[in-house]
């Protein structure tokens, strides 16, 4: 698992997020600041808001998909040399 990390380009992936016009970095924290804004809001006004373990979920699950899109090169060729 270490090797994924070691072998990871992550040149090519500053490149990624350094793109665009805001930084595609700026874009997403922008729309996490928003997201994060309206569960205050709905939470102060005692709207029902998603069980903690739910939110787990999606964040464990989010976190996997971004770990898979930044190692699938990697991923991939471990995939083939096993079969």
């Amino acid at each position: 698992m270490y090797d994924l990390f070691q072998d990871a380009q992550w040149d090519e992936l500053y490149a990624f997020f350094a793109s665009g016009n805001p930084p595609l970095m700026v874009q997403l924290l922008g729309l996490n600041t928003v997201v994060f804004i309206v569960f205050i809001i709905r939470r102060m006004r005692g709207a029902r808001t998603m069980r903690a373990d739910t939110a787990s979920t999606i964040q464990s699950l989010l976190l996997a998909a971004n770990m898979l899109a930044i190692f699938q090169e990697n991923i991939r060729r471990s995939i083939n040399w096993i079969f």
